[in-house]
């Protein structure tokens, strides 16, 4: 019966149901080479799969379940690394370099990412001439502290920054001091990581650095602000008594300062423990340290959150009467919990008492207040001056928090029955309101009527919120007319508004890429300097991927691109981000640019190692991924192709067949069966052994077709039952992928399949294709030809 059924399978040649790249695979065999079939299928757009079915091998795999993937250590493609040509500057002197980096460091406004891309750009030798001053301002920097003006939440990227900086410094022959110490405690304590906290004040200790209470304060306030830290707290608290005492720390005067006090009364506030702090208040008193509002207000907000409204109320009774004055927070606190008690009267009384302090309460207080916006004006009429235009603004805020633009143009209406002169926060307000509920023609018909009619001038931040949103809705002409307004009236355009400028031009249907090289130039030329930010350069590399999807990049455009790519590091350090890699690489694939395109890849590569974040559009959007493969195919350059392939898994990217069919191509064009082999065994053998990771549902039914004609063609005859039986026992072990058609073998493959081996000179062939059938007609019986 098999010898039947390979004599018919030869007659069996419809193109209907196969993909063009299996079909050029065993058609190659016969008379072309693969790659000139292959670049033929691309020319002609046939590389999607033609079959109407649920067996398509390619498309629609987004539902398949996320693999657990092992990360290899080892690279199983040794040998098959593409290098992208770099223009390496020769490099500076290092005592120069450090003292341009160390004139930049303390005169210039650099934030984070920025000083911790200068700082990766400095020659090695010249860290030794940078002096501690240096290093702890870069630490501090880099965290975003206070002191450098730039306060940001730190991340894991941000500590692992810091560590490689200390270290950095101390292989320099640098001694840390206890600035040092403070900021690397400090950084731990904003990401919860106590433990390393202490070991790092351990460490300072056992240089015979004598600390200040600072950085025990530090810890101390992180313990504050769990609960569930009390124990810690207390435990802490008692040493820092201890250590004072006897001298270990250094405070001023000899006693613990009233910020200390502070963070230890809020721990035990927001315990509960209230009579430990009635404790604490008796020895601050007799040690002469007076409590401020801020420790009153920590003391209230531990009351109301353990024991309520009322609570609250009488301690704030008893702050007034300490001769404190309550301030916003305080009422922020004693609103909170009225509104979550829903005592109606209460909230009433506190929006009286702060009107008559002029204290107007935040928008989102605002907006969680039962009261509409006209009974809160009339509640809290006692507001004077200035402060009533605050109060306006603020209902306007909640207005918009609430999308309830129609109470926005209510309030407008009333500020002007009433008299009240609205300034330009109302204006801007009034602005975004309109333009986010899609009145775009109103927002600018009244921007003509205010301030036509009004000695009132937009600001910079108004014109701002014009432009963004004419962009936003396709209307460029008149996001060209607010940017010339602007700059006759002589305010400056900033980046933001450059940012706004540059998205609108890249999703502009009409997109003209000269029209965004002239605004990157007037950037790039303004006076006074503007700096790009990442999503500035998003924007311009996002105008370039889409115009190359519609036309062939020039050569000046080409260069301009490549330019700016290089300006992103070298003129304005930019630390890229996840979304400015994938963008880029896009532009770079869209514009045929491989060489740019592997450059952005490795780089991206290099930045994943220490801030996994940066590959995240790319788990979201693996294609582009896929698109760089595939050009490197397109364009011969196998080793990039199987590269990119193996960094798939580092990635941790979810599985696509079409990318390791491409990968198992590449190896036949190279003339490598043996890396195929080792490609299609090490994605279905969940072993040590292998370095390549596990990854079953990158091995469909069509590349297994693949694999096949590849070691037909190689005449490996050897190798191909024994995929076929991995293959099928891995698949079927799975339960979502025995069900998917994806990975079940069809009876129009294994025609094809047969048909090759009898055509096959090779002695064993008759032997595999009788062996073939048999193990088809015992797995897959309605897959077995008739």
């Amino acid at each position: 019966m098999h010898a039947r059924q390979a004599r018919q399978a030869a007659t069996i040649w419809s193109t209907k149901h196969t993909h063009p790249i299996v079909t050029n695979i065993l058609q190659a065999y016969q008379r072309r080479s693969l790659s000139e079939l292959y670049s033929q299928s691309i020319k002609n757009k046939q590389v999607k799969d033609t079959r109407q079915d649920a067996r398509s091998p390619l498309d629609n795999i987004t539902d398949l379940p996320r693999p657990k993937i092992q990360i290899s250590k080892a690279d199983p493609l040794v040998g098959l690394k593409y290098s992208a040509n770099r223009e390496d500057k020769p490099p500076k002197n290092a005592k120069q370099a450090a003292e341009e980096y160390i004139e930049g460091l303390h005169r210039s406004n650099w934030n984070s990412e920025e000083t911790w891309v200068r700082f990766n750009q400095l020659p090695s030798n010249a860290i030794a001439h940078l002096r501690n001053i240096d290093l702890n301002y870069t630490l501090a920097k880099i965290r975003g502290s206070e002191k450098t003006g730039s306060r940001s939440t730190p991340t894991s990227a941000t500590l692992n920054r810091m560590l490689a900086i200390y270290e950095a410094f101390t292989k320099s022959g640098m001694a840390p001091d206890k600035y040092t110490y403070q900021e690397l405690i400090a950084v731990n304590v904003e990401l919860l990581n106590f433990k390393y906290a202490y070991e790092w004040l351990d460490k300072m200790v056992k240089q015979n650095i004598v600390p200040t209470i600072r950085p025990y304060r530090t810890i101390l306030k992180g313990y504050s602000m769990i609960p569930g830290e009390i124990d810690n707290a207390r435990q802490l608290w008692h040493e820092i008594k201890s250590k004072v005492s006897n001298g270990r720390i250094a405070t001023e005067g000899s006693k613990i300062d009233l910020s200390t006090y502070t963070c230890y009364i809020a721990a035990e506030a927001k315990a509960g423990n209230f009579a430990r702090v009635v404790d604490i208040l008796q020895e601050m008193d007799q040690l002469n340290v007076k409590p401020d509002i801020t420790l009153r207000n920590t003391i209230l907000e531990g009351l109301v959150k353990h024991r309520g409204f009322d609570a609250g109320k009488q301690e704030a009774t008893l702050i007034e009467e300490s001769g404190y004055e309550l301030n916003g927070f305080s009422y922020v606190v004693l609103l909170n919990a009225a509104i979550q008690e829903k005592r109606a009267d209460e909230i009433s009384k506190l929006l009286v008492a702060a009107a008559s302090k002029n204290i107007i309460p935040p928008s989102h207080i605002i907006d969680a207040i039962s009261l509409d916006a006209m009974e809160v004006l009339q509640i809290m009429d006692a507001v004077e001056g200035e402060h009533k235009v605050r109060l306006y603004n603020t209902l306007i805020e909640a207005a918009m928090r609430g999308n309830d633009f129609n109470n926005v143009l209510h309030l407008i209406g009333h500020m002007r029955q009433n008299k009240v002169k609205a300034n330009l926060i109302t204006y801007a307000l009034l602005f975004d309101a309109l333009n986010k509920a899609g009145r775009l023609d109103q927002a600018k018909s009244m921007f003509s009527k205010i301030f036509k009619s009004n000695s009132l001038k937009p600001d910079a931040h108004i014109y701002s919120i014009m432009i963004d949103a004419c962009g936003r809705h396709g209307d460029i002409r008149s996001m060209v007319w607010f940017k010339t307004e602007m700059q006759k009236q002589g305010l400056h355009i900033t980046e933001p508004i450059y940012n706004s400028i540059l998205s609108a031009l890249a999703r502009w249907r009409q997109s003209n890429i000269q029209a965004v090289m002239m605004v990157v130039n007037e950037l790039e030329h303004a006076k006074p300097a503007i700096k790009p930010t990442s999503r500035t350069f998003s924007a311009i590399f996002a105008a370039f991927a889409i115009q190359a999807k519609q036309r062939k990049l020039g050569s000046i455009e080409l260069q301009f691109l490549q330019r700016w790519y290089r300006y992103a590091h070298e003129r304005y350090f930019i630390e890229k981000d996840s979304y400015f890699y994938y963008i880029s690489i896009s532009a770079f694939v869209q514009s045929r640019c491989l060489t740019d395109a592997m450059t952005a890849f490795k780089d991206m590569i290099d930045g994943f190692k220490s801030n996994r974040h940066v590959a995240a559009s790319f788990v979201k959007k693996p294609v582009q991924v896929l698109e760089l493969i595939k050009l490197s195919v397109e364009l011969q350059e196998y080793g990039a192709a199987l590269e990119v392939w193996n960094r798939w898994f580092e990635l941790r990217l979810a599985p696509m067949p079409k990318a390791t069919e491409l990968a198992l191509f590449a190896c036949d064009q190279m003339g490598q069966p043996d890396i195929a082999r080792n490609i299609a065994n090490g994605l279905l053998q969940n072993s040590a052994a292998t370095n390549i990771a596990f990854c079953p549902q990158m091995v469909s039914e069509s590349v297994l077709a693949l694999y096949i004609a590849i070691m037909i063609k190689h005449e490996r005859l050897k190798e191909v039952m024994l995929l076929v039986q991995l293959w099928t026992d891995v698949t079927k072990a799975d339960a979502a992928m025995a069900s998917n058609p994806l990975y079940q073998i069809s009876e129009t493959t294994v025609s094809r399949i047969t048909g090759i081996l009898r055509q096959c000179k090779h002695p064993e062939a008759p032997r595999l294709a009788g062996e073939l059938l048999s193990f088809i007609d015992k797995h897959y019986p309605e897959a077995t030809p008739e």
